[in-house]
Order: structure tokens, then sequence, then C-alpha cells
């Protein structure tokens, strides 16, 4: 199915976030290493055509897939991650703070050093989202505690003037209710959460903003976040 995914002509917002899904599927389940190949060639393929700025997500989400799972080929996945970061440079120019953040993070991660920005470059555009980042209380739930903590610290590097609480409970508890209740924000990693725990958070959340990230790294979070507040 991805591979249909990759050679079909037409590919909407829809086809990638669904290939998405089928990618960390296919690494979490466990695949030999031509299937590992073949994947990345899809994946490849799929890229070439998914590199503008409103889909740096996506591609970070997929980095972040591939860095956390088994490699049967670690030298092909060192290869494509490098070269998946190589090609965002073109476009770094026009990613929010929060994207350049994000991208900077994974790239110390791969010990890949992104190049010199261009002297009209050195800033990126005036999204805002610092404004409206600050004053507010932000709430993280995943079972992946290094996703959360990433996630706090690239929120906070927009603005100190933001306050992030992450928690891992895997049930109901006083501090997973007072975050529910009182929190600005409540963002739940769904396929990294305990089902007592998101059952908890949905009765106490009551109508306040609940958001769900798709992925489980600290990219899917961090969009999560930034499509609420920029939408």
């Amino acid at each position: 199915m991805l591979t249909l995914f990759a050679l079909g002509s037409a590919r909407g917002s829809t086809i990638y976030e669904s290939s998405q899904v089928l990618i960390e599927a296919l690494l979490v389940s466990g695949i030999d290493q031509k299937a590992y190949r073949d994947l990345i060639a899809d994946v490849d393929e799929m890229a070439n055509d998914g590199f503008g700025a409103g889909m740096i997500y996506w591609v970070l989400e997929l980095v972040e897939s591939f860095m956390n799972a088994a490699a049967p080929d670690a030298d092909a996945r060192e290869t494509f991650l490098h070269r998946i970061l190589a090609r965002i440079v073109p476009i770094y120019g026009r990613l929010t703070g929060l994207q350049r953040v994000a991208v900077k993070s994974l790239s110390s991660e791969l010990g890949w050093s992104l190049p010199a920005p261009a002297a009209d470059d050195d800033a990126p555009a005036d999204d805002d989202l610092a404004s409206r980042l600050a004053g507010l209380h932000i709430a993280i739930y995943s079972l992946t505690e290094s996703s959360s903590r990433q996630a706090k610290a690239a929120l906070e590097a927009i603005t100190p003037a933001v306050r992030v609480t992450t928690n891992a409970d895997h049930g109901g508890s006083v501090s997973l209710r007072a975050l529910a209740e009182n929190s600005d924000l409540f963002v739940m990693t769904w396929l990294s959460a305990k089902h007592a725990a998101t059952d908890f958070i949905r009765e106490h959340r009551g109508s306040k903003a609940l958001l769900y990230s798709q992925g489980k790294g600290f990219s899917s979070i961090l969009r999560a976040i930034e499509d609420h507040l920029l939408k």
C-alpha cells in the first residue's frame, strides 16, 4: 500500500498523513533488511514532493520514527536521514521558529550541523508564536517521556514565558487531574498513553482545549500545539 502511495502522481495531505501511519506500523512491527531498504526507497520517493514548508512536520516525524525504531541496515538509515535533513536546508528560512528548533534538535541528535544561514536569513519570520505562547500553561501527557521533555525544551526555547508541565501517570492521579482541569492547553499523545489515563483526562478536561498528537515523537506534540495556536 505504501508503495502505491509512493508511485501515485497525486499526493494531498491525506496521503501523507496516511503514509505516516503505515511507515510507523512497519517500523514497529519489524521488517528484514530488504524490506527496510524498500521502505526507505518509498519514503524517499514521497519526500521528493513533500519538502514544502507546509509538510515539514511530516518530514520531522518520519525522521523521529526511523531514529527510534530498530534498523536492520544502520548504514542505509544514516545515509537516508542525513539526506532528508540536507533537503530541509533550502526551505529552512521559510520555517516557523518552532519548526527551526525541532530541526536543530534532530540534527544535533544525528551529529549533523546545519549550514550557516545566509545574511538575509538570520531569523525566522515573525509568526507571533512567542507572544501566543507567553503566559500559557501547557500540559503534555505521554508515556514516551523523552519526547515530552524535548517538546518542553523546544517550547521554552521560543519563549521562557510559557509554562510546560509533563506527565506520564498510568492512571488517574491528583497531579493529572490538576493538569486536566487547570492547564490552558492539554496535549495527549494517544499512541503513547494508557487507556485509563486518557479516559480520566477527558473526564476532567471538560470543554477546555484538548489536543491530540498524531505520532509519538516530540515533533508531533509541537505540531499539535502550533496548528492550534496559528490556525
